[in-house]
C-alpha cells in the first residue's frame, strides 16, 4: 500500500523558499501493517497542512463555492473548479472551470484518468490520489505470444495462419497505433499554434479510417480537447451564443462518447450564464427555457432548479399584493386545513403564507404553518426512504425542496434516490436487451440494420438533451407550472 505523508515544517532544516511539492514524499508500507482504506485524496494546503478525503461518493466537486464537496478558499480556485468521479470502475478528474487551469502532474488537462500517485494542483493546493485497488495502479508493458506446432500435414497450413496473424497483428497493433501517434503529434503542434480548424480536420480524417478501439479513444479525446479550445476562443470574445451553437453542433455529432463529458459541462455552464442574464433582464420565459434544459447529472442542475423555484415564488405572490393580512390568513388557513400545501398553482397554502410574511416578516402563525408543511413532507420522505421505496421517498423530498431548497441533507437524499432509480432503470433495460437477444438466437455479430438502429437511438437521445426547452423532462417545471402550460399568454414565463 502506498501512503502520501507531509513532512512537518522545520525552520531549522527546510528553508522558507522550498516549494510545497518538494516537501511531499512517498513511503511504501507492507500490506500487513494497515488495512486498505480505499481510494482517497491527500489534500495539502499552501501552509503545509494535510487532510485525507475518502472518495466514497460517485462524484466529488472541488471548488471555492460552499456547495462544493471539497471547499478550497483560494482566489485562484473557481467556484466549481473540478470534478472527480467514478466511471466504469475508474476514477477520472475533469476541469469544469472556464477561467482557471487544473494541473495533473504539472500538465493542464480537461479530463484524464487518475492513477495512484498522481498529483493534482488546484490554485495553491496539492491533491494526491492514492488507492489500494490494483486497477488504479499504472500498467507498464504488455506481453503477447504466438507459436505454432508442427504437424505432418498441417505444417504449411500452420505457417499460413502464422503469416496471416502476423500481418493482422502488425497492421492493427503496430502500424495503426504508430500512424495515429504521428498524426496526434502533428495535431498537438497545430493546437499549440492555435490552428484549431486544421487540427480538427486532421482528427476527423483519422476517425474515417480503420482504427483500433484504443486509437479511436485517443483521437476522440484529442478531438474533444480541440473542440473545447475552439469553444473557449469563442467565449473569450464574449459571444456566448456562438459558443453554444458550436457546442451543440459538435455534441449532435460526437456527444455520445465519454470524451464529450467536459463539453456537456461547458454547454450547461453557458446555459446557466445565459439564463442568469435573461432573468436579470426580466425575460422570464427565455430564462426558464435555459434553466430547465440543464441536464439532471450536471453540477449546475441544483443551482438551475433553485432559480426556477425562485421565479415560481415571485410569480405566485403577485396576485396577492393588494390583499390585507386578514384576507390572506383566511385563505391560507382554508388551504392548509384542506392539505393544499403546494397546489393548485397560485392558490396554495405555501404561497399565501409567504404573502403574509411579505407583509409581516415575523408572523408566528405563518412561520409555524410553513414549518408544519416541511415536517409533513420530510417525515413521509424519511419513512419511505428507510423502507428503500425510492420513488415514493423522492416524491415527498421534491415537495420539501419546493419549500426549503437549502437543506443539504434532503438534497443529498434526493440525489441518492435518483441514482437508485436510474440504476434500477438501467438494470431493467439490460435485462430486457439480454432477453430479446436470447429469443432471437442471432449470431454474436450485429447486423448493419441493428447498428444503424442503435446509432439512431443515440442520436434521438442527444437531440433531446440539446433542446432549448426542458419543460418536458424537468420535474420541477412539470410540477410548478403544469396548470399553466396550456395557456399561451406571452407575458407569462412558460
Amino acid at each position: 500500500m502506498t501512503e502520501i505523508l507531509q513532512e512537518e515544517k522545520n525552520s531549522a532544516n527546510i528553508p522558507a523558499e522550498v516549494p510545497l511539492e518538494a516537501k511531499t514524499m512517498v513511503i511504501t508500507q507492507t500490506k500487513n501493517k494497515e488495512k486498505a482504506v480505499g481510494p482517497r485524496l491527500v489534500c495539502t494546503s499552501a501552509s503545509g497542512k494535510s487532510k485525507i478525503i475518502p472518495l466514497k461518493k460517485a462524484q466529488l466537486v472541488i471548488g471555492r463555492s460552499v456547495e462544493a464537496d471539497l471547499n478550497l478558499q483560494d482566489p485562484l480556485v473557481s467556484r466549481k473548479h473540478g470534478v472527480i468521479e467514478k466511471r466504469d470502475n475508474e476514477y477520472l478528474v475533469r476541469n469544469v472551470s472556464t477561467t482557471n487551469p487544473l494541473l495533473l502532474n504539472q500538465v493542464a488537462i480537461a479530463e484524464k484518468r487518475l492513477y495512484t500517485g498522481d498529483q493534482l494542483k488546484i490554485g495553491n493546493t496539492i491533491l494526491a490520489f492514492v488507492s489500494d485497488r490494483n486497477e488504479d495502479g499504472r500498467q507498464f508493458g504488455f506481453g503477447t505470444g504466438a507459436h505454432g506446432t508442427k504437424s505432418g500435414r498441417g505444417f504449411w497450413f500452420s505457417i499460413f495462419l502464422l503469416l496471416l496473424f502476423t500481418c493482422y497483428f502488425g497492421y492493427f497493433q503496430a502500424y495503426i497505433p504508430l500512424r495515429v501517434k504521428w498524426a496526434l503529434k502533428s495535431v498537438s503542434k497545430q493546437i499549440k499554434a492555435e490552428k484549431y480548424d486544421s487540427a480538427y480536420k486532421t482528427l476527423e480524417h483519422l476517425l474515417g479510417s480503420d482504427l483500433t478501439q484504443d486509437s479511436t479513444h485517443q483521437v476522440m479525446q484529442r478531438l474533444a480537447d480541440t473542440a473545447l479550445a475552439i469553444t473557449e476562443q469563442k467565449a473569450r470574445s464574449k459571444d456566448v451564443d456562438a459558443a453554444m451553437s458550436y457546442l451543440k453542433e459538435y455534441l449532435s455529432e460526437y456527444g455520445a462518447g465519454k470524451e464529450a463529458e467536459v463539453l456537456w459541462d461547458r454547454l450547461d455552464y453557458f446555459r446557466l450564464t445565459l439564463a442568469h442574464r435573461l432573468e436579470s433582464a426580466k425575460k422570464l420565459q427565455l430564462a426558464l427555457r435555459q434553466y430547465s434544459s440543464i441536464k439532471e447529472d450536471s453540477i449546475y442542475y441544483e443551482e438551475a432548479h433553485k432559480a426556477i423555484r425562485r421565479i415560481w415564488l415571485t410569480h405566485q405572490q403577485q396576485p396577492y399584493q393588494d390583499q390585507t393580512l386578514v384576507q390572506l390568513l383566511k385563505k391560507a388557513d382554508a388551504n392548509f386545513q384542506a392539505r393544499q400545501y403546494l397546489k393548485p398553482v397560485n392558490q396554495n397554502a405555501l404561497v399565501l403564507y409567504r404573502a403574509v410574511l411579505s407583509l409581516e416578516p415575523g408572523h408566528k402563525l405563518a412561520l409555524k404553518r410553513i414549518d408544519q408543511m416541511k415536517k409533513f413532507y420530510r417525515n413521509n420522505g424519511e419513512k419511505y426512504y428507510s423502507k428503500m421505496k425510492w420513488a415514493q421517498a423522492l416524491s415527498y423530498f421534491e415537495r420539501y425542496y419546493l419549500i426549503d431548497a437549502d437543506d443539504k441533507k434532503i438534497n443529498k437524499k434526493m440525489k441518492f434516490c435518483r441514482s437508485k432509480l436510474a440504476y434500477a432503470r438501467a438494470a431493467l433495460a439490460r435485462k430486457s436487451k439480454r432477453s430479446k437477444t436470447s429469443l432471437k438466437k442471432q449470431s454474436w455479430r450485429k447486423s448493419k440494420k441493428e447498428r444503424e438502429n442503435e446509432q439512431a437511438e443515440k442520436k434521438r437521445e442527444i437531440e433531446k438533451l440539446l433542446e432549448e426547452s426542458g419543460a418536458e423532462s424537468s420535474w420541477i417545471m412539470q410540477y410548478l407550472f403544469e396548470d399553466e402550460t396550456k395557456k399561451s399568454d406571452p407575458d407569462k414565463p412558460w
